[in-house]
């Protein structure tokens, strides 16, 4: 999610600083988003000119160079409560007053994270999508300045972006509820042998005409992040319907986390759903998931 944000802020002008705690990681990001921006020059869908964006990205070597002078820092580490808090808390060291703080997370309300920092006021949710999904959903906390609300979202537009404002704090903003709704369901007819991942994913491009499914685009979030997502709705609901259904765990436990693995629940790099003749439902007959 880093790269895909860091690939919209340059593609807005912005200059942008990329930084990972593990060696290696912000390089290969900074890799990713030139071959993601020279990808689409070559077949048209940005134009010629985008390539010099590139120039606007800058990998730094430590969390304070790459907060210690700037406006907004977008986090995205994994969708974990105390690692989130831990990270928020650094950055507060070491930003300036003025900078705004921003949380990716699928899930976490910001007022979770806002007290591990001296600034709850300027700390929001900012969730994006996929590269070219041009949505963001954006909520404040209790504590959210309007002052802040209002730069993200014009920072959001500013960028080429369109900002979906949430109106109130929700685990898991609104539409992204939606979503989720689905992906619970999905895994429940999964968990108890209604339908298979094909057959639900037939159905559902059939349904909507859309070029992938509930459960190929689950396999592309990562499915150990879908649990992990999941895990924090239970949490705050304490549901039994909420839990995670042993499916999921039982994947994860034998390594099929989705397109990052190789498997989920398709196999990659060439996942059944591409493929000719897929939504002719003959391929998931009498198969089990």
């Amino acid at each position: 999610m880093g790269r895909r944000i860091a690939f919209s802020c340059i593609l807005g002008r912005r200059q942008t600083l990329l930084w990972d705690a593990a060696p290696g990681v912000a390089a290969d990001a900074f890799a990713v988003v030139h071959s993601m921006v020279a990808d689409r020059v070559r077949d048209g869908r940005l134009p010629q000119e985008a390539e010099s964006s590139i120039r606007l990205l800058t990998v730094v070597p430590s969390l304070r160079q790459c907060v210690e002078d700037v406006d907004l820092v977008i986090e995205s580490v994994s969708e974990s409560v105390e690692l989130k808090r831990q990270v928020f808390s650094e950055i507060d060291k070491h930003a300036p007053p003025r900078t705004l703080l921003a949380t990716n997370s699928s899930s976490i309300p910001g007022s979770w994270l806002a007290s591990a920092t001296r600034r709850p006021e300027s700390i929001f949710n900012a969730n994006f999508g996929t590269p070219d999904h041009r949505k963001v959903e954006v909520m404040g906390n209790p504590k959210t300045s309007q002052e802040t609300l209002q730069s993200a979202v014009g920072f959001l537009r500013d960028i080429g972006l369109v900002p979906i404002l949430v109106r109130g704090e929700i685990v898991g903003y609104a539409t992204n509820r939606i979503w989720r709704a689905i992906k619970k369901e999905v895994l429940f007819l999964l968990d108890r042998g209604y339908l298979n991942a094909e057959e639900i994913d037939c159905a559902w491009m059939l349904d909507w005409g859309t070029p992938i499914g509930p459960c190929g685009l689950m396999d592309k979030v990562g499915l150990d992040v879908v649990r992990d997502i999941e895990m924090i709705y239970y949490s705050a609901s304490e549901d039994p319907s909420d839990k995670p259904p042993e499916l999921l765990h039982k994947m994860i436990q034998e390594g099929k986390l989705g397109v990052k693995s190789g498997i989920g629940f398709y196999k990659y790099p060439d996942p059944a759903y591409s493929k000719e003749g897929f939504l002719n439902g003959r391929n998931s007959m009498n198969k089990k998931t």
